[in-house]
C-alpha cells in the first residue's frame, strides 16, 4: 500500500502531522510538502489515524480510521 499524503495549508506556520499507530507511522509535514509512506497491511482491522501538530481550532476533528480486511 502508498499513501501520498499533502500538507495543502499556505501558512508557512501551519505544519500538520499523521500518525497511524497501529503500524508504527509518525510524521510531520510542513505546509507545501508530500510524504510518501509504503508498507504492507498485513493485519487486518481498525486503526486510527489522526494529525500529531496541533495545527487550529479543528484540530481535534482531523482524525480517521483505517479498515484492513482480511
Amino acid at each position: 500500500m502508498i499513501w501520498h499524503i499533502t500538507n495543502i495549508e499556505r501558512a508557512r506556520d501551519a505544519t500538520h502531522g499523521f500518525a497511524l499507530p497501529g503500524y508504527n507511522f509518525n510524521l510531520s509535514i510542513e505546509p507545501g510538502e508530500t510524504a510518501t509512506i509504503e508498507f504492507v497491511a498485513d493485519r487486518d482491522g481498525v486503526f486510527a489515524f489522526y494529525c500529531t501538530e496541533f495545527c487550529s481550532a479543528l484540530h481535534l476533528e482531523m482524525a480517521g480510521y483505517f479498515l484492513v480486511r482480511p
